[in-house]
């Protein structure tokens, strides 16, 4: 007795399912992976922005270092689909445990100030052409200074200048939210070696009022820096 042979379309039927089910694998597969990539990324920002990441370095360079690798990891979110806002709303989400204060207020105004001060530096790094160079991200991925690959100091170094400089008040160049990435000056100086304009004084003193009222900074602490600018601002408007 013979056997019976299925159909044409049959074996089309069974050849599509086929394709189907092996479609739907290779998908699962990347979804699975593109997912553990994202969650890989969120698990490296978390522990990036701490509080001992972001308030409680020992070193400047080590501050500097910090910010520039989680400059590396918001970009890859960005590879992966989401928005640097997307990314660093999860990120929050994960590091309230991280941030050492139980009273709400602070734990807002501590986790606001990373928050803006990434989403700062990170469109600053856009308009430099940081992300644009291969180099630049594998320099970012170590915590190094990256060259700047766009607008009027294309290969020059960014510089990290601060809101608020250390020589107005000592260990502040160690915080996180207090460091800016920008190019230098067009002179070639870099950044806070002039006379302070009103919007750097008015971000300043909005900046200090915040680490107080996040209780980062001692009540003298915030006094001595808000004279300080005060001086600033009558200079600013001297003829």
């Amino acid at each position: 007795m013979s056997d019976t042979q299925l159909p044409v379309t049959e074996y089309i039927k069974q050849g599509i399912f086929l394709l189907i089910i092996i479609s739907v694998a290779l998908f699962g597969i990347k979804s699975c992976r593109k997912y553990q990539k994202k969650r890989s990324v969120i698990i490296e920002l978390t522990s990036q922005i701490s509080e001992s990441s972001s308030y409680e370095q020992f070193y400047a360079k080590d501050a500097q270092a910090t910010l520039l690798k989680t400059m590396y990891q918001m970009h890859l979110a960005t590879e992966l689909g989401m928005t640097p806002d997307e990314t660093l709303k999860e990120v929050m989400e994960e590091s309230e445990d991280l941030l050492d204060t139980d009273h709400d207020n602070e734990l807002t105004i501590r986790k606001a100030l990373i928050r803006d001060s990434l989403l700062s530096n990170f469109d600053n790094c856009k308009k430099l052409g940081i992300f644009t160079d291969q180099s630049n991200l594998f320099t970012l991925e170590k915590g190094e200074i990256p060259i700047i690959k766009s607008g009027p100091s294309t290969d020059e170094d960014v510089v990290i200048s601060t809101i608020i400089p250390a020589s107005v008040l000592e260990g502040v160049d160690k915080l996180i939210p207090n460091l800016v990435i920008s190019p230098p000056n067009a002179d070639g100086s870099k950044p806070g070696g002039k006379k302070l304009n009103e919007f750097e004084i008015a971000r300043a003193k909005q900046f200090v009022k915040s680490l107080k009222e996040a209780d980062l900074i001692e009540k003298e602490a915030y006094q001595k820096i808000f004279d300080y600018y005060e001086r600033q601002t009558m200079k600013s408007i001297d003829p």
